[in-house]
């Protein structure tokens, strides 16, 4: 009887810390300060993936970990707005940062 082979640990540390699957969305997608008003000071993000429990996306400037914004996604005329905070910022060789975050 064989074992299963172990996942590379990058693949495991990542099925461990999310709750619920990812799933991709090509959609308008915004975050800001949690103090801001001003929907000029919204920063363009792209390539959302949403899950449950948190989103990812690419930005050009980097975000520091543990820090709390305001997202806003819409789907036409819908809209869904929440607090998140981020988990995770990697810089990608296209010099783009992927951030991942929480839903708080």
């Amino acid at each position: 009887m064989s074992l299963p082979l172990p996942l590379p640990a990058a693949v495991d540390q990542a099925a461990n810390r999310r709750r619920s699957a990812r799933r991709p969305y090509i959609i308008e997608a915004w975050i800001s300060s949690p103090t801001s008003r001003r929907t000029e000071n919204r920063l363009a993000v792209t390539s959302v993936n949403l899950s449950k429990h948190g989103v990812a996306f690419r930005l050009e400037t980097a975000l520091a970990i543990r820090a709390y914004h305001v997202i806003e996604i819409g789907w036409g005329d819908q809209r869904l707005i929440s607090e998140i905070r981020t988990v995770s910022c990697r810089r990608q060789p296209d010099a783009i940062y992927e951030i991942g975050a929480e839903f708080c």
